[in-house]
């Protein structure tokens, strides 16, 4: 906000001759205060949505600083009746119409995508469009796993659980997606989606597979620690699991490696 303080002073200087008027350069200003502001709330806005956005809006931000040193120096030369200074201005100005055209397509992709916690998948060139019946879906996904072509049964299992959260395998759809994720070694992403079913779907039959695979996650993030807690509630929770055996088996294991 300093360089648009400074404007705002420099703009207040008795009015300037030459080729570009007075007005032309409070209207710069203005324009470059409105923005930064959008840049600013966005950024905001962002912090607690899309990570992908945020950094775009940063940089955005910073390409709006970036003209403090430009416009400075171009107004310097208004008072000096520069030649130069209008072209200057103009490609200032273009300059922030190009901003403004981004800023406004981050915040079209963030409206038109829903925080609802899934990963943000975006179809892969030439991908065919997925089933809208949440049967054919889960089997599409499923195949795709099962061909080891995971980034297209998380865009599967994404759009059933979106879709269709109240079908009855859209936990399982989850589960597998969460694999994928892991199997990719994207292990926060794994997490973010196995939380997913811990907090929806309770009365579901993936919740000790989620707790296994947290613990795998935690485990592959180097926090054993916090790994057995994963288990220990598994075990706890769930002691007629077809899992328990190997949920006992890991946690000897993390236990022993954690010393």
């Amino acid at each position: 906000m300093r360089f648009l303080r400074f404007l705002a002073l420099a703009l207040l200087l008795p009015a300037l001759s030459g080729c570009v008027s007075y007005w032309k350069g409070q209207e710069m200003d203005a324009e470059l205060k409105a923005l930064q502001g959008q840049v600013e709330q966005l950024v905001e806005d962002q912090r607690t949505t899309r990570e992908a956005h945020q950094k775009s809006l940063t940089g955005l931000d910073g390409r709006v600083a970036a003209l403090e040193g430009e416009l400075s120096q171009s107004l310097e030369r208004l008072r000096s009746n520069s030649a130069d200074s209008g072209l200057e201005l103009q490609k200032l100005r273009e300059e922030l119409a190009a901003i403004k055209g981004e800023i406004e397509t981050v915040k079209h992709k963030a409206a038109s995508q829903p925080d609802d916690g899934l990963p943000v998948v975006s179809p892969p060139a030439g991908a065919p469009p997925l089933p809208d019946n949440p049967a054919d879906l889960y089997r599409y996904g499923y195949e795709r796993k099962r061909a080891n072509d995971c980034p297209e049964a998380i865009r599967a299992f994404v759009k059933l659980a979106r879709d269709f959260p109240d079908y009855g395998r859209s936990d399982n759809g989850l589960a597998l997606a969460a694999e994928c994720q892991y199997a990719s070694q994207d292990y926060p992403g794994s997490l973010r989606t196995l939380k997913l079913i811990t907090d929806k779907y309770t009365t579901g039959d993936k919740i000790d597979d989620a707790l296994v695979l947290m613990h795998d996650n935690f485990v592959a993030l180097g926090q054993c620690q916090q790994a057995v807690l994963f288990l220990e509630t598994m075990i706890k929770d769930h002691p007629t699991s077809n899992r328990i055996d190997e949920a006992r088996t890991k946690l000897r294991e993390t236990k022993r490696a954690c010393r």
